[in-house]
């Protein structure tokens, strides 16, 4: 079984700015019940940008390959919002859900070791109290990997043609390998 990829918001609207969402039918892709509704979700939305119409045609065309995976952050967002369907949303929902699933994963899958890819600061911050064996991959290691690997042409024509919808996109380079933290 392929390894679980499971992207934050930041790099599917990457990918999605530089028509790169094919790149993820390479891979077991997973995303948080609350990624989803930040990503998927907001392509439903009059007004959505074409990165979100994007990524929600792809994922319709192409749902049977992208597991959405509940997680308590987002079970308890869904509650709130139950009673209060303008309940504000906390910042960094999406990041504090993937640590919510590594969390559930480090509990239920403990030799389990997905890669998480990421466009913020917020994951090297927070990497310790991730407690999980993972692989902390950004959008631009992940594009060099896909030049590495053929899967496209160059990593620098790829973020070319993402920093024209997304200028401030993060553009480091960064692979952390995460250890699951001693008791």
């Amino acid at each position: 079984m392929n390894r679980l990829l499971i992207p934050d918001s930041g790099p599917l609207f990457s990918l999605a700015a530089g028509n790169l969402l094919p790149l993820l039918a390479r891979f077991r892709v997973g995303i948080t019940d609350v990624v989803r509704d930040e990503t998927i979700g907001r392509g439903l939305l009059p007004g959505a940008s074409q990165e979100a119409r994007s990524l929600l045609a792809y994922y319709n065309a192409n749902a049977a390959n992208i597991e959405t995976l509940p997680t308590q952050v987002g079970e308890a967002i869904a509650a709130k919002r139950a009673i209060d369907p303008d309940f504000p949303v906390p910042p960094n929902l999406g990041e504090l859900s993937i640590q919510s699933l590594l969390i559930g994963l480090q509990l239920t899958q403990p030799a389990a070791s997905p890669v998480v890819l990421f466009e913020d600061s917020w994951f090297l911050n927070n990497a310790v109290a991730l407690k999980k064996p993972f692989i902390l991959l950004s959008t631009q290691a992940f594009l060099e990997y896909a030049q590495e690997k053929r899967w496209i042409a160059s990593a620098a024509q790829a973020r070319k043609a993402i920093a024209k919808a997304r200028p401030r996109a993060y553009e480091e380079s960064v692979t952390l390998m995460g250890r699951a933290l001693a008791p």
